[in-house]
């Protein structure tokens, strides 16, 4: 298990507490829609408002995933429940690793349905 799947692991848990000792406390965390979380504090606040509002991961799957040194790299797919709605995406995260914790991790999504292309753009 690398640092980037016991992070994975812990959200799926919807454990904040689970979720920080998985950092280092100079973490940074870009997620694919723009917040940036500057250290393992701030990612303490971002999961309990988080769990506090309501929202929780229903699932998070790893599709793929690759290691060099300490760079990781996962594909996946990302079930939530967040404003009253069950969501989907799938998406890619690649994290850099210290000391067995996530020391950067930077979140992209997939923003569309995906579909065979045949000559013509949906």
């Amino acid at each position: 298990m690398s640092a980037l799947t016991d992070y994975i692991e812990a959200w799926r848990t919807n454990e904040a507490d689970r979720i920080v000792a998985t950092v280092t406390d100079d973490v940074v965390i870009t997620e694919s829609f723009g917040p940036v979380y500057h250290g393992r504090e701030r990612v303490r606040e971002w999961c309990e408002k988080w769990n506090a509002d309501g929202a929780r991961v229903l699932d998070w799957t790893i599709t793929r995933e690759f290691r060099a040194g300490d760079l990781l790299v996962a594909e996946w797919r990302f079930e939530y429940h967040q404003r009253g709605k069950d969501q989907a995406f799938l998406g890619a995260t690649i994290a850099s690793e210290r000391d067995g914790k996530i020391a950067q991790l930077r979140e992209y999504a997939v923003t569309d349905e995906l579909y065979t292309w045949e000559g013509e753009w949906k």
